[in-house]
């Protein structure tokens, strides 16, 4: 691991997780304050009060939600010519999954779901599931509880994040020039994953599901914290990706989008 990825993984894990650092602030406002160092204090308790109340109100997260979620058009009719489907995998909770001795899903859950009815409705397309050890072994289960038998279904070396997905898919895969294949994922993780495919040497078609938001912009606010923070926790993740990769050559766009033309 490079020292700037190290950089990015620290202050990148603060950004993301803001509601931490926000926490931390109150902390250290009440040591300061037991210290007798009212004035610092006073700065760091209106400075997290301040982000937990903006954050609380102000639905960022939710609007950029809509922005990488409209990044790419939904795909009205799959064009003849594709080789093939690219699942993404994350659908499944693995701590949960563990402990309860059956499959638990996530956030991501319905991109699993979407995948199984366009395979169903696509039997001639070779379905590829690219995901961590766990996450193929759950995935061979639950494609057989539906119905698709998992000895048909490609699935690549182990991956732990999207970067080795691209990449292991790739060397499964080996694409020729001019080969397409259907990428599907989440929608708000469809712009960070077509840049690391587009760069792994894949003619992608995005295929965006598992949607979040409403998908027109509203100038709206209320009281809701928790559903906030969370959708900041997806959505800090995505963008921080992008511009990291872009930095790290791994992908050739800063906010991947359509091709002209396509």
């Amino acid at each position: 691991m490079s020292i700037f990825e190290s950089i990015y993984r620290f202050f990148g894990w603060w950004i993301i997780n803001i509601d931490f650092f926000l926490v931390l602030l109150l902390i250290l406002a009440a040591g300061l304050f037991w210290l007798q160092r009212k004035k610092w204090g006073k700065r760091l308790l209106i400075i997290s009060c301040a982000g937990f109340v903006f954050l609380g109100i102000v639905p960022i997260g939710l609007w950029s939600f809509e922005t990488l979620e409209n990044r790419f058009p939904k795909v009205a009719q799959i064009p003849t010519d594709v080789k093939g489907i690219i699942l993404l995998g994350g659908p499944f909770d693995k701590l949960t999954t563990i402990g309860r001795g059956e499959a638990a899903y996530n956030l991501t859950l319905g991109r699993f779901i979407r995948v199984f009815e366009i395979a169903k409705e696509n039997p001639q397309l070779q379905l590829v599931f690219a995901g961590s050890h766990f996450e193929n072994e759950m995935a061979k289960k639950e494609f057989r509880a539906l119905g698709l038998d998992p000895e048909s279904i490609l699935f690549p070396d182990s991956s732990n994040n999207t970067k080795e997905n691209a990449a292991h898919t790739a060397i499964h895969l080996d694409p020729k020039p001019g080969e397409k294949w259907l990428l599907v994922t989440s929608a708000y993780h469809m712009p960070r994953s077509v840049g690391l495919f587009r760069k792994a040497g894949f003619d992608v078609i995005p295929y965006p599901v598992d949607y979040h938001a409403p998908g027109h912009y509203e100038m709206w606010f209320f009281i809701g914290l928790k559903m906030n923070l969370d959708a900041w926790h997806a959505i800090a993740r995505e963008w921080l990706g992008m511009v990291v990769n872009y930095m790290m050559g791994r992908s050739s766009e800063i906010y991947p989008g359509p091709l002209t033309g396509n």
